[in-house]
């Protein structure tokens, strides 16, 4: 995968004959560079992009949808969500659950496109919308890496203490936690450029909390759920 990115990168620098601003202003530059040097060739690249995509959007469906159905069966979201298909036995609420809430969010942002409530309003591209959506998704994201770090020393020192090392279960998280913060603070820094970005930290930051309260509420309840999640195998 690097040695394919790395020659995919240079081969369109290359064929934008280095020139940034032309290579920048691109939709997609590696297209742009196989429609202008082997037009004929375009076809494949559209194919490989779209099987790519599919593949994708399919794999992230079943992971998402079954850490949405493990969280059902573990008692962190509804038990409903924790059924399987009578005859398939397959993690259908969960499907439903995810596929709705992903359906949902692209309703909510196509209507603030279109209401004139967002930025560029009058565009309703969905590269933008990947744009907007993965950059606020991916503020959660690294939240949840810079914890994951943050607790394995703990977690291996609790659970596995015949294990821990100090150097891969100390030093290498502690590091990872560091430079987690750097892409951090560019996407969530004081200033950050134009609606709807600069409101992305805000709103972060209030599922946050409100996933601190719902945690805190489901502890009061289960004291012993903090010890079941994750104990349930996926494919039990």
């Amino acid at each position: 995968m690097l040695v394919s990115y790395v020659l995919f990168a240079f081969a369109t620098v290359v064929g934008f004959k280095n020139n940034v601003a032309n290579l920048s202003s691109a939709a997609i530059p590696f297209i742009t560079v196989a429609k202008g040097v082997l037009g004929a060739a375009l076809f494949f690249a559209l194919l490989a992009g779209m099987t790519s995509t599919l593949g994708a959007l399919i794999a992230g469906t079943n992971s998402q949808a079954r850490l949405i159905f493990n969280a059902g069966r573990e008692g962190l979201l509804p038990t409903f969500i924790g059924k399987v298909h009578d005859t398939r036995r397959t993690p259908i609420n969960a499907l439903f659950v995810f596929l709705g809430t992903a359906l949902a969010i692209i309703g909510v942002w196509g209507l603030l496109h279109i209401t004139g409530s967002a930025a560029n309003s009058a565009s309703m591209n969905p590269v933008i919308f990947f744009a907007e959506s993965s950059t606020f998704g991916t503020i959660l994201v690294i939240v949840v890496y810079a914890l994951s770090n943050l607790a394995l020393p703990f977690y291996y020192r609790r659970y596995h203490a015949d294990l821990f090392n100090s150097f891969r279960h100390v030093v290498l998280p502690a590091i990872g936690f560091v430079l987690i913060g750097v892409p951090l603070y560019y996407l969530a820094r004081p200033n950050p450029p134009t609606p709807p970005y600069n409101w992305y930290p805000w709103v972060a930051g209030g599922f946050i909390v409100l996933a601190f309260i719902y945690a805190s509420v489901l502890v009061s309840r289960d004291p012993g759920i903090g010890e079941r999640v994750g104990s349930i195998v996926a494919d039990e």
